[in-house]
This record gives structure tokens, sequence and C-alpha cells, in this order.
């Protein structure tokens, strides 16, 4: 029991951490002028009307924050993301800050949610500072752990549903690494728990750097 309780309570300050992270981490100046350049303009008129209360934080284009705390969804596959919002809204899949706009969401609007995101294209990726020697360590550790099931250059897999990965950002990557870490999300990251844990920190930072470029980014 003690084992027990002592696991829950390091579970639950990592949590803490994490969202503690995230508040004082914040965008740069210039990345909250282009949030709120973003919100500022009326949204698009293909935007499905369901969008709406998902553009607060994704924003209109589906950019997210480069911060790291909100992803890009804008490319992402469409099987992918309506996969997701299913989960969420029959509630197994939880996500705390997305478990209420989810389950707000009709069944018929997740695929016009998903399909407008799917289509809109890719913001331009910012370069990682990598060495011609680090990409291509960064790119054989990542053929060899991850393109499985992410695909050849991280555009996903709609077969087992893995999520585009090239030209996220850097700082999302990274937050993601370190819940897989933590087990915080727990049943959801079993997986992606036993593959990073076999695999050396300096190598995971220069797969994320090599994702992040969106060098060899293909359409879902």
């Amino acid at each position: 029991m003690r084992i027990l309780l002592a696991t829950v309570a390091i579970v639950f300050a990592a949590v803490v951490a994490l969202f503690a992270w995230l508040a004082l981490r914040g965008p740069t100046e210039a990345q909250s002028k282009r949030i709120a350049a973003v919100l500022e303009d009326p949204a698009p008129p293909d935007e499905p009307a369901a969008y709406s209360p998902c553009a607060s934080c994704h924003l209109h284009d589906g950019s997210g924050r480069p911060d790291g705390s909100i992803p890009q969804l804008n490319a992402q596959r469409r099987a992918v993301l309506e996969n997701k919002l299913h989960r969420l809204r029959l509630g197994t899949l939880h996500i705390l800050v997305m478990d209420p706009f989810a389950r707000a969401i009709g069944a018929a609007e997740v695929g016009e949610i998903a399909r407008y995101l799917s289509e809109l294209p890719l913001k331009e990726a910012s370069a990682a500072d990598l060495k011609s020697a680090e990409r291509a360590r960064a790119a054989s550790t990542f053929a060899q752990h991850c393109a499985a099931c992410h695909g050849t250059n991280g555009e996903g897999n709609d077969g087992v549903m893995a999520s585009r990965l090239c030209g996220q950002y850097a700082p999302y990557l990274e937050r993601r690494l370190d819940e897989f870490h933590a087990g915080v999300r727990g049943a959801a990251d079993a997986i992606m728990q036993g593959i990073v844990g076999t695999v050396p920190d300096e190598d995971l930072r220069l797969v994320v750097g090599w994702l992040s470029e969106g060098e060899g980014c293909v359409g879902p």
C-alpha cells in the first residue's frame, strides 16, 4: 500500500510540475503577437462552426503555439484526428484540457473538423541548427525505433493511428517525450514509454530537432 501511495504521489507531482512549467514558460513576445494577430482575424469562410472553440487554443490556421504548449494540427492526418476526437468524445482517451471541448462536439462534426485541419498547409519550419552528421544520426535513430509506426519521414500512419511528427514544434515534441518518461497519460502512452526508454536522451534530442525541421515531409 505504501508503495502504491508513493507511486500515486510521484505521478501527481509530475503532473503538477508539468502544468506549472507550461504556465511559466509561455510564448515569447513575437509569438504572442502572432497568436493575437491570428485570433483577431475573422474565421476563414471554410472553417467549420464546430471548430470555433478549438481556435481559441489551436488558432484559425491550426498552427498552435511554438512554445510547445499547443501542438500544430494543420496538415495532421485526417484519420488520426478523427480517431483521437472520437476517443475523447467517448471517454476512452482523457486529455484534461480537451475533454470538455471534445464531448461537446457531435459525431458528424468530428469529420468536419478533421478534414479542415488535415487540409490546412503546414507552416514553414525553423532550422534546428544540427550538423550533417547529427541529422544522419537522427534519421538512423528514427528509422530504427520510430519509422515502423510514424513513417519514414515522420509523416504518420493511418494503419496504426500514428500521428504526423514531421514539421511539429520541437518544444512540443520535447514535452511529449517528458510525458512518456513520466507516464502521466497512463495507458495512452504505454507503447511509446517502452520505446522511448530504450533510446539515449541525446539521440532523442537529435530526433526532435530533425523532425521539427520538416525535411522530407510528405503529404498524408
